[in-house]
């Protein structure tokens, strides 16, 4: 890594507040891109339009990257050389156009489980959580490893719950510790992006009652770290990769879709809070939003099955007749969206 590498990386922790995985991503990124232009790595000063062009190609066609990889690694690359250019180290930017830096990709809406999908897969976990419970009360011999499973069964329900209860990313999630936890206040401090800090509250029957058994279950082990969700194999803190593997495995016992991540349970929790009626601002800030364009540009498409009842309750041919109440509250509801939107 060369030293200006270095210093980026350094500027990004201390002065911009970068999460560690955040860091070696960026780390991960440049290193490839300087091993790509060769001996000017270092400096940087001769790269040309030419050499960016030639990287995008080998990200497309030998390399299959995605349009959003690629896209990300340009825009980590430009904000490199920025960091350079200010310093006076790197090339001029004034010989690149921003459009260089940027990608075109399809405009995707965010996945979303529905309320039924969900559900199924929360239930499944229950299950899961209750047969632990009785096979550790029938099987002596195995009392250990039942143990285990129910620990790791209660564990994965609160983590669930907490994701789609709550809209947390993953890191978030995963970074609680003990001391967040207010039982009084029924609320968690979370450090999100950038080291900001807000808090989400848990004072829902489900997440509430699924986070209390799980702290219960934690409070008898003898762990020499306090973060809150933790691997069964020596209880080390629990990592974003363990969680993806944990999730596929409950989805395929509820027979649902693998491709769901834990990113899934956060945009879930948004969409199906939106279409329930939820503030947009508030829905912004529980997600720990920059501001509420963000949230808007993301999460305001609605479901298939939303725009089915919509057809089937406003569309000029429909035989089902609204009651005045109705129509008023319907026109009050579009109002109030114009004046969040607009």
């Amino acid at each position: 890594m060369s030293e200006w590498l270095r210093d980026y990386l350094t500027y990004l922790e201390v002065e911009r507040g970068y999460a560690q995985n955040t860091l070696r991503c960026y780390a991960r990124i440049l290193e490839d891109f300087q091993r790509f232009v060769g001996p000017r790595g270092p400096k940087l000063r001769r790269l040309s339009r030419d050499d960016l062009r030639r990287y995008v190609l080998e990200l497309r066609d030998q390399r299959g990257n995605s349009a959003c990889s690629i896209r990300l690694k340009l825009q980590s690359i430009r904000s490199f050389l920025l960091y350079l250019h200010e310093r006076g180290a790197g090339p001029r930017l004034t010989l690149f156009a921003k459009s260089e830096f940027r990608y075109k990709m399809e405009h995707r809406e965010a996945e979303s489980l529905s309320q039924s999908q969900l559900q199924l897969l929360l239930n499944t976990v229950a299950r899961a959580v209750q047969d632990a419970h009785r096979a550790c009360e029938h099987e002596e011999g195995r009392r250990v490893q039942q143990r285990k499973r129910l620990f790791a069964a209660e564990r994965d329900l609160c983590l669930f719950m907490l994701l789609a209860g709550t809209g947390l990313r993953i890191s978030e999630a995963l970074g609680i510790r003990l001391a967040d936890i207010d039982a009084v206040d029924k609320s968690i401090r979370i450090t999100g992006k950038g080291k900001k800090i807000r808090r989400v509250f848990f004072d829902l029957e489900g997440i509430e009652r699924s986070l209390d058994h799980y702290l219960q279950s934690r409070s008898q082990l003898d762990l020499p770290h306090d973060y809150l969700f933790v691997s069964t194999r020596e209880f080390h803190p629990l990592q974003p990769r363990g969680v993806q593997k944990l999730l596929k495995g409950r989805l395929r016992t509820a027979n649902l879709s693998t491709t769901t991540s834990p990113h899934t349970l956060r945009h879930t929790f948004a969409t199906l809070a939106i279409e329930r009626g939820a503030n947009l601002k508030a829905v912004s800030q529980i997600l720990g939003h920059a501001n509420c364009s963000i949230t808007v540009d993301l999460y305001t498409h609605l479901s298939a099955s939303h725009l089915r009842e919509v057809m089937r309750l406003c569309s000029p041919l429909s035989a089902t007749e609204l009651s005045i109440q109705e129509r008023v509250r319907l026109r009050k509801q579009n109002l109030a969206y114009l004046e969040r939107t607009g």
